[in-house]
């Protein structure tokens, strides 16, 4: 079962980019369809079928009083590479909403941060099998310190899209 919507054949057509050039291409991209996301100046570093990975550098947009990046930036990274993932499996005629999102500080994040969201061979036959549903996106976020100073749950939904 092999997903075709329109933002896994933009990712699939940009893959064959180097690098550098495949993540300003996505990052500008995602940020115009979604202002905070280009506001906060995330970075896509990795895209496929099974992963991503976003970056969020300490700046001052993004800071907190202590000048730490804000805890409203830290589940922004974190509910950006889920949410990217999983709009990579949702069909065209569907819709992906968060449902919930659970974020735990647990420590000051040191520098910037890093996401990655994973999804199982099995979560992504699921979404595609199913034309309305939810799950929880697996996410882990590190510090350039090599911490993780958040814990976080991000619970997306899909449903059809209503006819017109």
């Amino acid at each position: 079962m092999t997903q075709t919507n329109r933002l896994f054949k933009l990712v699939r057509a940009t893959s064959k980019f180097p690098k550098g050039i495949r993540s300003t291409l996505w990052s500008k991209a995602f940020g115009r369809v979604v202002p905070m996301v280009g506001t906060a100046n995330i970075r896509y570093l990795e895209v496929d079928a099974d992963h991503v990975k976003v970056r969020l550098e300490n700046q001052r947009n993004v800071q907190n009083h202590i000048k730490g990046v804000h805890a409203a930036a830290m589940a922004l990274l974190a509910e950006t590479a889920t949410g990217f993932l999983v709009g990579l499996h949702i069909p065209d005629e569907r819709i992906i909403l968060i449902k919930s999102l659970h974020v735990d500080y647990l420590k000051v994040a040191q520098g910037g941060l890093t996401a990655t969201a994973t999804l199982s061979a099995d979560q992504q036959k699921f979404i595609l099998a199913n034309e309305k549903g939810e799950m929880l996106i697996p996410v882990t976020v590190i510090d350039d310190s090599g911490n993780e100073p958040i814990h976080c749950q991000m619970l997306w939904a899909w449903l059809p899209k209503r006819k017109k």
